[in-house]
């Protein structure tokens, strides 16, 4: 057996090192590919997702006209783009 140290290739990074058993087979040349490699990766960790009502708005009888995204978007006010009578219901600005 070999140490993740000794390793060269994947085999520095795999989970299986310790005990693998196609190291001991190879010609000792690097493995770049290998069916049973795994490496674990930390998961990280996110802060819990408060839910917050939206602020109402400064203007509540533009909103009310407005239908779709724009009703509550926090920029409406400043935003340049049309708002057709029916409503813009797809928007990459929306916040």
């Amino acid at each position: 057996m070999y140490t993740r140290t000794e390793a060269v290739g994947v085999c520095a990074v795999c989970e299986h090192a310790p005990d693998c058993i196609y190291k001991a087979d190879s010609d000792g040349s690097m493995i770049l590919q290998c069916e049973e490699f795994q490496m674990s990766v930390p998961m990280p960790s996110l802060p819990p997702v408060s839910v917050r009502p939206r602020p109402s708005s400064t203007n509540g009888e533009r909103s009310s006209r407005l239908l779709g995204l724009c009703a509550n978007c926090d920029i409406r006010e400043i935003c340049t783009y049309p708002k057709p009578e029916g409503g813009v219901w797809r928007c990459e600005e929306y916040v």
